[in-house]
């Protein structure tokens, strides 16, 4: 028993670096940056020198207090210390060992501490050759040349024995000096694999996380640069993270927000803190996204403006999914434009027709209609009314081909600078006899002339007469319609303003597609030639309506420091 305390206390403070490794590595290695620089960054290297040196301290300082430790053991410690520690800490391992060994060995064990050293310092020099050999063979060596350095402390000890009398007894204790220095090998060798296995792990988790964190960086930089909303959500669905833009939506809906406040909730929960409900349909393509490991795409309606939303889920390295990035884009704009490029298509079509055909139809028409009139005179009076019909019923069909022609004309240089309001004042006959056949009432508002702008006059002529008539038409007898010109900073408007029944909103959205009328007679061309001749001009048509109120039409035309740089050519 006493001898199995003795081996243990020997392996003990032997292998006493198995315990220090560790926790010097972590501290070098978090702690020391100036020390780890100047070793080349080896923290392990460094630990193990340090550890080597306590344990080298313990044992003889504990040797000089207790007949059951030998200093001689930091043989096995120090010699570890010289060849896994740092270069830099060989040589002085080698003076530390002599120095403590003579300061604490008895004065007849000095030649061995001596010899020791001697045995250290040719470890030391031939440290290079040893590391480079493989491993089972470093092993080999290093045990034989700890059986070689002990040898002259085991004499030592036999020598000690048979002075007492009694040479035997000192074979006990060297057994277990030695089946102790062997352990305590063994277990140094695996406190220095561990450690290196440990101090891998962590360059390696290290250069993991730094690629986490670059990639994170990338992912973040990417979903600022979007010009959508977009979000990212673990497998759960809850959000863990959103760009500037989807951040200040939710930041002007709740001022208080921060991000970290964001980061954690479902998207149900995230929509419910600012006062709005998650639509249906998101949750439903983000759930088969995550479940289903497929990109999803649909869109959606909210607050009167339409959304394409685009789910794809987030993979590991492993190919595992993990969430999903989900980008929102606000496509109202973009449908418009779409509906507004489908009108441009159906009217280039109807141009393309009304070229084809209005020289084979309108030529036969006149020779029809000359054959008709003709024969009015030769018939007795009673069916006059039937040519009437006849007649104005063709001439409708003329007014149908007028209007193709005016969509199908071909580009013409602007040349004639002129007022709106003189344009205005040259039809205004012909629209007060209008509105007087009417029983209405006509009038122009008093304003400034306004600066000349590049037109074709006869084009703005009809301009201003269809909108005239068409809100003549719309009033009943005691109706009153007013046409005013403004200059604006940056703009002329010409208003024709009604005071008839009003446009319906169902109705209002409809008004300038083409072939949409409300009228018995009209052919829906009407609204579509005018906002032609206003684009063709530099401006715009808008129209606002309230039912039961009257509607109000308006023309904006860039003035010339606006539009001088734009092409100036219309249709004739």
């Amino acid at each position: 028993m006493e001898l199995l305390k003795v081996f243990i206390i020997q392996v003990l403070f032997a292998s006493l670096p198995v315990l220090l490794v560790p926790s010097f590595e972590s501290f070098v290695r978090t702690r020391a940056n100036r020390l780890l620089a100047r070793h080349g960054g080896d923290s392990v290297g460094i630990a193990f020198t340090c550890a080597s040196s306590v344990s080298l301290l313990m044992c003889w300082f504990l040797d000089a207090g207790s007949t059951r430790i030998d200093g001689h053991l930091a043989l096995l410690p120090t010699g570890m210390g010289i060849l896994y520690g740092v270069p830099k800490g060989v040589f002085p391992l080698v003076g530390l060992y002599a120095l403590v060994g003579s300061l604490f060995a008895e004065s007849r064990e000095l030649p061995y501490v001596w010899i020791e050293a001697a045995a250290l310092l040719l470890l030391a020099l031939s440290r290079s050759r040893m590391l480079r050999m493989q491993t089972w063979r470093r092993r080999v060596v290093l045990t034989c040349w700890l059986l070689v350095a002990y040898f002259p402390h085991a004499v030592f000890h036999i020598q000690e024995s048979v002075a007492e009398g009694n040479a035997w007894a000192a074979v006990p204790r060297v057994v277990i000096e030695l089946l102790g220095g062997l352990a305590a090998g063994l277990l140094l060798l695996y406190s220095r694999r561990d450690a290196q296995d440990r101090h891998l792990l962590n360059e390696q988790a290290g250069a993991m996380r730094e690629r986490v964190i670059e990639e994170e960086t990338k992912l973040q930089a990417f979903m600022r640069t979007l010009p959508g909303f977009a979000l990212t959500v673990d497998r759960l669905g809850r959000v863990t993270g959103v760009n500037d833009r989807a951040f200040g939506a939710i930041s002007s809906r709740v001022p208080t927000a921060t991000r970290d406040m964001v980061a954690g909730k479902s998207f149900a929960e995230l929509m419910n803190s600012i006062g709005m409900q998650a639509d249906p349909v998101f949750l439903q393509a983000l759930d088969m996204s995550i479940r289903e490991n497929r990109t999803a795409e649909r869109t959606m309606e909210f607050g009167g403006r339409k959304f394409s939303i685009y789910l794809s889920p987030a993979h590991t390295d492993q190919g595992e999914v993990f969430g999903a990035v989900c980008s929102i884009y606000d496509v109202t704009e973009v449908e418009r434009m779409r509906a507004e490029l489908e009108d441009m298509n159906r009217l280039n079509l109807i141009g393309q027709m009304a070229a084809g055909v209005t020289h084979e139809v309108r030529n036969p028409m006149a020779v029809v209609r000359g054959y008709l009139q003709i024969l009015q005179k030769k018939t007795p009076d009673e069916y006059d009314h039937y040519y009437k019909i006849v007649l104005e019923e063709l001439d409708r069909a003329g007014g149908i081909i007028d209007d193709f022609l005016a969509l199908a004309r071909t580009k013409q240089q602007m040349t004639e600078k002129r007022r709106l309001r003189s344009v205005v004042e040259d039809l205004w006959p012909l629209l007060q006899a209008d509105a007087n056949l009417r029983g209405q009432t006509i009038r122009l508002e008093e304003g400034a002339d306004g600066e000349e702008i590049s037109m074709h006059p006869g084009e703005i002529k009809q301009l201003v007469l269809n909108l005239a008539r068409n809100g003549l038409e719309a009033m009943d007898d005691k109706g009153e319609l007013v046409i005013a010109i403004e200059e604006l900073e940056d703009r002329l408007r010409l208003r024709v303003k009604d005071n008839g029944p009003g446009i319906p909103e169902e109705t209002l959205e409809r008004i300038k597609q083409p072939f949409f009328t409300t009228k018995k007679t009209g052919t829906g061309l009407g609204l579509v030639l005018c906002s032609g001749i206003a684009e063709r001009h530099g401006g715009s048509l808008s129209i606002e309506s309230t039912v039961g109120e009257g509607t109000e039409v308006r023309i904006d035309f860039a003035k010339k420091s606006e539009s001088k740089d734009s092409k100036a050519a219309v249709e004739v």
